[in-house]
């Protein structure tokens, strides 16, 4: 078992809250081996350095210990864009993780057996899943293209906006984030109604359109984002299809009760809720905004979203 560390998580809380997790993890695996990386650069390098051994010994499972983001990392070392699987040396290991940041999304729903010291952990190799993979293909502001992979959702508009000011916080909300992260929450999403202005963006599936200004549009691989809120939409880890999630634009009041709506799983009866099933989703705004993929944000000219199914091995609890 690698584990590939980010102690800087959920603001620089994470190294305190790992270290029970490291002794009891001792206790139970022999063979394990912790890393902890300078930043994101050499966390990648360093995954596909032990995918690439030249003995061909890699682990059975690489565990990201962090946040949302630290998974998201890893899973795009592991993928490989010229074929859009896991790299040669990383077809038959899994994904695993322990959540040390502020929203942990990808723990969620949270079984009381998969927690090691009150933290999160998706690490039995008995339980991997094979699972999809959605695909980014993002056309940037300077007219080049990158692709980029993400286990549970992507979101452009007020999510992404929050996302981005939440993962730059200062001052105030920067406090609270390393205190009350639902506060802080909470406080970034207020601070971002207040100057939100509706999106005009196309969002195209296989066969609709959505071409009217939007607030937000989600597409899912999970029903669970920003923290404590989540979808009430079918999405399975393994089904194929994303759900595409779009709130329609609305004034400041009725978005803080949508987002009330959420925080208790209530969406798709909502007036402001537009809701589609669909492999492969086009997002065109009308200018370069923040995309969201699983926490981390790329500032896109436009992106095509698509389904991988069933591609990774995934420690599911």
């Amino acid at each position: 078992m690698l584990v590939v560390l980010n102690p800087q998580s959920n603001a620089g809380t994470a190294r305190d809250r790992w270290r029970p997790v490291e002794r009891a993890l001792r206790e139970r695996h022999t063979d394990l081996e912790v890393e902890m990386p300078g930043d994101a650069e050499q966390a990648a390098k360093l995954v596909r350095a032990r995918i690439e051994a030249a003995d061909g010994v890699t682990p059975d499972v690489i565990v990201a210990a962090g946040g949302d983001g630290m998974v998201n990392l890893v899973l795009n070392a592991l993928m490989d864009p010229a074929t859009d699987r896991p790299r040669r040396g990383a077809e038959t290991l899994a994904l695993g993780a322990i959540g040390l940041g502020s929203s942990n999304d990808f723990h969620k729903p949270m079984r009381k057996a998969a927690v090691i010291a009150d933290v999160p952990a998706c690490i039995d190799t008995e339980r991997a899943e094979l699972v999809d993979v959605g695909k980014a293909t993002m056309l940037l502001p300077d007219g080049t293209r990158a692709v980029r992979y993400f286990l549970l959702n992507a979101s452009m508009g007020l999510v992404a906006a929050g996302n981005h000011s939440f993962n730059h916080a200062r001052g105030v909300i920067g406090w609270l984030k390393s205190r009350n992260v639902e506060a802080a929450i909470v406080a970034t999403a207020l601070s971002n109604i207040a100057t939100h202005r509706p999106l005009p963006v196309q969002v195209r599936g296989s066969d609709w359109e959505h071409a009217a200004p939007i607030t937000n549009v989600g597409v899912l691989k999970s029903v669970h984002f920003a923290g404590g809120m989540y979808y009430d939409t079918p999405v399975t880890r393994a089904d194929g299809r994303f759900d595409v999630n779009i709130w329609q634009a609305a004034g400041r009041a009725r978005i803080l009760g949508l987002i009330a709506g959420l925080y208790r799983g209530k969406f798709s009866g909502s007036a402001l809720a537009t809701c589609h099933r669909d492999s492969v989703v086009e997002l065109r705004p009308a200018h370069a905004v923040p995309l969201e993929l699983d926490g981390e944000i790329t500032i896109v000219e436009s992106a095509r979203l698509e389904v991988l199914p069933e591609v990774l091995k995934v420690c599911v609890a």
